[in-house]
Formats: structure tokens, sequence, C-alpha cells
């Protein structure tokens, strides 16, 4: 992937390629048994809710559905570890619409911690919305990926 802009290192703001949503993603979508976070940890502490999402993705999957994708574009893939789904998506610096199709899911209600570009992230790479949605295996979410963006959920059944 090319990025749209020169990325360079700027010491009182540092850059990075592609969203906060996708990097969020890339927790779920990358198969990489040891995580880790750059920067300085304090930075974390601004966006504790991105950082709880992060600390919660396991290392490992008991189940992995590839929902949609196209080699060196774009790639949508839920994961499942115990009773918990997490599901990723990105993109190439094209902006996209994708379908989350949620028949993956079993029967019953579920609550959806979503994590999605913000309406700025194609300017702003830090721009995201959190939101809880409800939701069922018989549900699709549209999606909207900024350049270089991505999409994030934690998905629980409701008991």
């Amino acid at each position: 992937m090319q990025s749209r802009m020169p990325y360079r290192p700027i010491g009182s703001n540092p850059m990075s390629q592609g969203t906060r949503c996708a990097q969020l993603a890339m927790y779920v979508i990358f198969n990489a048994p040891f995580q880790m976070l750059s920067d300085n940890p304090t930075i974390y502490m601004k966006e504790q809710e991105c950082t709880d999402f992060i600390t919660k993705v396991p290392t490992t999957f008991d189940e992995t559905v590839p929902l949609d994708g196209k080699v060196g574009e774009y790639a949508a893939v839920a994961r499942k570890k115990g009773e918990t789904w997490f599901v990723g998506a990105m993109t190439n610096w094209t902006p996209r619409e994708l379908t989350i199709d949620l028949s993956f899911l079993s029967d019953g209600a579920y609550e959806a911690a979503v994590f999605k570009d913000g309406v700025n992230a194609d300017r702003d790479g830090t721009d995201y919305k959190k939101e809880v949605i409800k939701i069922s295996k018989s549900d699709k979410i549209n999606i909207q990926l900024a350049p270089g963006g991505g999409w994030a959920a934690r998905i629980e059944k409701v008991k």
C-alpha cells in the first residue's frame, strides 16, 4: 500500500499510516500471537476506550471466518474466542463501503462495541467514533472506510 501523503516523523505529534480504526482492526485481522503497542504508553491513556479494546483482543482464536476481501485492497474478518467475537475490516488508500453480514453469529441477541472511522478521518487519522449497538445474526451492517481506514468491533451475547 502506498500512502497518499508523505509519511514523516514529527516529534510533537507522531504520524502513523492509516486511521485509528485501521490500527484497531489490525489486532483482529493479523495473526500475531505477540501483540504490542508502539509509542509511549502514556499516550494510550488519552484514548482509554481504544486501549480497552486492544487489551481485550486475544492472541489466539478458536474460530476465524473470512467475511470479504480482495488481495491488496481490503479485508474483513471475524474471529471468535470463547463466546466473544471480534470483527475487523481494513482498506488500502481507497475509501470504500462494505457490508458486514453477521450470519456467523449464533441465535440470540448481541451487543457490539464498534469503532468506526470518523467523518474527518480522511484528514485526521485519529478521528473515530465509538458506539454500542444491538445486533443479531440476521443483521447486516454497512460500514464506511476512510482512505487507509478501518472498522473494528467486539461482539458479546446478551445474557
